[in-house]
């Protein structure tokens, strides 16, 4: 598995082709109107539609996109909740008519999104901020994408029930916790994430998915659709734990509920960088207004924002130290970042959608 964040490069030397052709949609303005309108300002009228977080996450991009509107007047954003993985079937199905410009997205749906031809490389030479970046992250945007934070992968659970949690992946099943964990299903990178990590905590293959989907099936355990639903059941008592991102435990715990999370290793702690990528056959312009985005993202505010209560995103930008407060859930010092894991997302990515199927087969019966 790779170390320090190093990610697999048989996916770098890529070259993937483009396909450019998409119909612009023009922020709710009646045709007769538009018409009406001088070029330079419908230029300077567009709404971009960004998939996003659907929950508190999404607070740093819509400070990012607010100040974007300021730079540039008639230009707003508007972000989507939702996964990767489903807008990009989205925009397959829409036939070159993506409803999204961009979007937040890891290290694995960029993987699936250039298989699909559907992302456009961004223009780094527009990103001045870039260069501010750890150099570690940056090979996590595959060319395409423009790191702008990192999440972790952990244990969250149920302080009440709970006194004592799993450190690592093997323990989780020691038999104490059957019938009383919770799960992600696949089609989230977090759910595909811990099917590679349960391989790896058991000396199999990443990519061994039916391993870990009979592993887990002996755990018995409740699925949610989603991170956010896999946090609700968490919340509601219906489970007692349940891997999860850190920042849904971050908001669980911010908002007064008994949540508390663990690094768990054996391997990890896990991180992965989350980016900004730009779909293909949007607006001319838009690719400069996405690079602007982005830049925004990574100054110093936008990062510490990111990265401070409630939300505690790891961030990329070097020099940005982490609060105090942040320690329980991300790397705090510089000893700890190095000691971090990412799995070789290259290698099982590509079988979501079969083992998308072959969840859902094991786990509906």
């Amino acid at each position: 598995m790779n170390r320090g964040l190093k990610p697999a490069r048989s996916l770098l030397d890529r070259e993937i082709p483009m396909i450019l052709n998409r119909r612009t949609v023009l922020g709710g303005l009646a045709a007769a109107t538009t018409l009406s309108i001088p070029t330079i300002l419908r230029a300077q009228t567009r709404e971009l539609v960004m998939v996003g977080y659907g929950n508190a996450s999404d607070a740093p991009l819509i400070a990012a996109g607010e100040e974007l509107g300021r730079r540039n007047p008639g230009i707003s954003l508007k972000v989507i909740g939702g996964l990767s993985a489903e807008a990009l079937a989205q925009i397959k199905a829409a036939r070159g008519n993506s409803p999204y410009d961009l979007a937040v997205m890891g290290s694995p749906a960029i993987i699936n999104a250039l298989a699909e031809d559907v992302l456009v490389p961004l223009d780094f030479s527009k990103i001045p901020n870039s260069k501010n970046v750890d150099p570690r992250f940056m090979p996590y945007g595959y060319d395409v994408g423009q790191p702008i934070w990192f999440e972790g992968i952990g244990v969250a659970y149920d302080t009440t029930k709970i006194k004592s949690p799993p450190t690592t992946w093997e323990q989780l099943w020691s038999g104490e916790y059957n019938g009383r964990i919770g799960m992600c299903r696949p089609q989230s990178n977090l759910g595909l994430g811990v099917l590679a990590a349960t391989c790896e905590a058991f000396g199999k293959p990443q990519n061994d998915m039916d391993f870990a989907l009979k592993k887990w099936k002996t755990l018995d355990p409740l699925v949610g659709r989603s991170p956010p639903l896999l946090q609700q059941m968490i919340e509601r008592g219906e489970v007692d734990l349940a891997p999860l991102w850190h920042v849904n435990s971050a908001l669980a715990a911010a908002s007064g509920l008994p949540i508390g999370y663990t690094k768990i290793s054996g391997p990890g702690p896990l991180m992965l960088p989350t980016n900004i990528v730009h779909f293909v056959n949007t607006a001319e312009g838009t690719a400069d207004l996405i690079t602007e985005f982005a830049d925004i993202l990574l100054t110093q505010s936008i990062q510490k924002m990111a990265g401070s209560a409630p939300i505690y995103f790891g961030t990329v930008v070097k020099g940005i130290e982490v609060p105090a407060e942040a320690a329980p859930y991300v790397p705090s010092t510089p000893e700890e970042l190095d000691s971090t894991t990412s799995l070789d997302w290259p290698s099982f990515a590509p079988l979501r959608g079969q083992t998308v199927e072959s969840f859902d087969r094991l786990f509906a019966a």
